[in-house]
């Protein structure tokens, strides 16, 4: 079933989920690492709505949730960026380690482990990519 962003970020979440658990190389990558991370798509030229941002949570090589989320939230890392950036790196035309090394994405949260887990962020994104997707703008 094909969602759309931004009108359907909830249950694109919830799908990004349950493909984020279907991956065994995350559950591999993300043994025994237990963190919250805020996703955020921000406007610009393309999209000048409102930030959409997700709440990713993982424990042990699980994704235990995964939403939509209005206002502030607490987590450990995130990773900001423009909408149009987020269509290009869904759609497997960007790389995030390099969009976060040249600033097209923000990053916030401890470094070195994000350096060591980055196997785990890398396979999350992999799972975003693969969720069928329609972008609004």
């Amino acid at each position: 079933m094909t969602l759309r962003l931004p009108a359907e970020a909830d249950d694109w979440a919830q799908a990004w989920r349950d493909r984020i658990n279907d991956r065994d190389a995350f559950a591999e990558a993300a043994a025994d690492f237990d963190a919250t991370f805020c996703f955020e798509i921000q406007a610009d030229d393309v999209y000048d709505g409102d930030p959409i941002r997700f709440l990713v949570t993982i424990g042990d090589g699980v994704c235990t949730d995964a939403h939509l989320v209005d206002g502030d939230a607490d987590y450990e890392f995130a990773l900001r960026g423009p909408y149009e950036a987020w269509v290009a790196m869904l759609q497997g035309d960007l790389d995030v380690s390099e969009s976060v090394m040249n600033g097209t994405f923000d990053v916030t949260g401890n470094t070195m482990t994000l350096l060591r887990r980055q196997d785990a962020v890398a396979e999350m994104v992999g799972a975003a990519q693969g969720v069928d997707t329609e972008f609004e703008y």
